[in-house]
């Protein structure tokens, strides 16, 4: 019953983190082109090295409509991007209805982080600080700007506990969630590897591209030895 308790910590210090680095810590410091650069090099790293090959290896069983999460969690976020998040369309207030989306679905992606941390944990400690480490620097580093700009701490508190949230309603429906552990794993690769995307592509601001090289080399490494153990 360890992997409980593993699984909870751990989405209790992606709650933390995001709370204290979205709320508390200064925005100069989270919008760091070097450290958003070296979590994305991390991110793809794993996105190609690890989680690919998991999804790959449940597609074996489930078959490769896996593969089709994948894609969902890819176009979702675009279209977000591309139509709501951005003001294209022609909707009833639409700044209100920009943020509840948004928020609705970083919240959601959330969640089921926390779900998937306690699947890896069952599994062992190993794939799961593989997981975890991306999507720790995914919160602390604002790889996707978000501006939510919540009205009360309360609204910020519950958005920030969706990690514990998935995690609580994981380690009590383990059964279920292991049985649709390919779906969720291969929507939150899609998602990720969107956000990563977004990010690396040539800008006015991607301007530290030695730390993202940084990132691929250490966590390729990371992941390379953790092969041979």
């Amino acid at each position: 019953m360890t992997f409980h308790i593993l699984s909870l910590i751990l989405a209790g210090i992606l709650s933390v983190s995001d709370y204290v680095t979205e709320h508390i810590v200064s925005k100069k410091l989270r919008t760091s082109q070097k450290l958003i650069s070296f979590s994305a090099g991390v991110a793809i790293s794993y996105i190609v090295l690890d989680l690919f090959p998991e999804i790959a290896q449940n597609a074996l069983i489930d078959g490769k409509k896996l593969f089709l999460f994948a894609l969902l969690g890819f176009v979702l976020l675009n279209l977000i991007e591309q139509y709501v998040y951005k003001g294209i369309g022609k909707l009833r207030n639409l700044s209100s209805y920009q943020k509840h989306i948004h928020v609705s679905y970083f919240f959601i992606y959330n969640f089921l982080i926390g779900t998937v941390l306690v699947i890896f944990a069952a599994k062992g400690l190993k794939q799961t600080m593989l997981f975890f480490m991306p999507f720790l620097l995914y919160i602390i580093a604002e790889i996707l700007p978000q501006e939510f700009e919540f009205k009360n701490s309360m609204s910020k508190i519950i958005y920030s506990m969706a990690p514990v949230f998935g995690a609580v309603v994981g380690v009590y429906s383990i059964d279920f969630f292991a049985s649709i552990f390919g779906e969720i794993i291969s929507f939150i690769t899609g998602t990720l590897l969107y956000i990563v995307i977004r990010e690396s592509l040539p800008s006015d601001k991607a301007e530290k591209p030695i730390y993202f090289i940084i990132g691929v080399f250490i966590y390729t490494l990371i992941i390379y030895m953790s092969w041979n153990i």
